[in-house]
C-alpha cells in the first residue's frame, strides 16, 4: 500500500522526470551549493522576492517547495564551515575576507565575486568545535 507522503513524492519525481524528459536540450537540475538537511523549505530562501541576493525559483516551476531535492542534489562538497562563531559581530564577512586579508584568512574564491556577503551564512555553517573546518 503506497502512503500519501509517497505518492507525493512520486508525484513530484514524475513531475521532474516529465519536465526534464519533455526538452532533450535540457541542463540536469544545478547542484544544490549547500546541505538540503535543515533547509526543506526551500521557498523561504528561493522564493520570488524572498532575498535579492538568491536565485528564485523558475517561472516553470509549480511544485511544493518540498519537492526540489527529487531533481535539485547537493554538491559532491560542502563549502569548508568557518573557525569562527557567526553571529552579529562576523555578519561583514568581506570586511576580513577579502583580498590582502591576514594570513590564514581564506580570500573567496573567484567564482564568488557576484555574490553578497548576506549569502555567506546561507552555505558556510560555523565550526562544530572552535578552529575545525569541515
Amino acid at each position: 500500500m503506497t502512503t500519501i507522503f509517497s505518492r507525493a513524492r512520486l508525484a513530484a519525481l514524475a513531475l521532474c522526470l516529465g519536465a526534464a524528459a519533455a526538452s532533450a536540450q535540457q541542463r540536469p537540475a544545478p547542484r544544490m551549493p549547500h546541505p538540503a538537511a535543515g533547509r526543506e523549505q526551500c521557498l523561504t530562501c528561493h522564493g520570488p522576492g524572498a532575498n535579492e541576493h538568491i536565485k528564485s525559483t523558475p517561472a516553470s516551476h509549480h511544485y511544493a517547495a518540498t519537492a526540489c531535492a527529487m531533481c535539485h542534489r547537493p554538491a559532491a562538497t560542502m563549502p569548508p564551515a568557518a573557525r569562527h562563531v557567526l553571529d552579529d559581530a562576523h555578519a561583514a564577512c568581506t570586511s576580513c575576507h577579502k583580498a590582502g586579508a591576514a594570513e590564514g584568512v581564506p580570500v573567496p574564491p573567484a567564482s564568488h565575486e557576484t555574490y553578497h556577503e548576506s549569502l555567506c551564512r546561507g552555505c558556510h555553517e560555523a565550526a562544530t568545535q572552535p578552529g575545525d573546518a569541515r
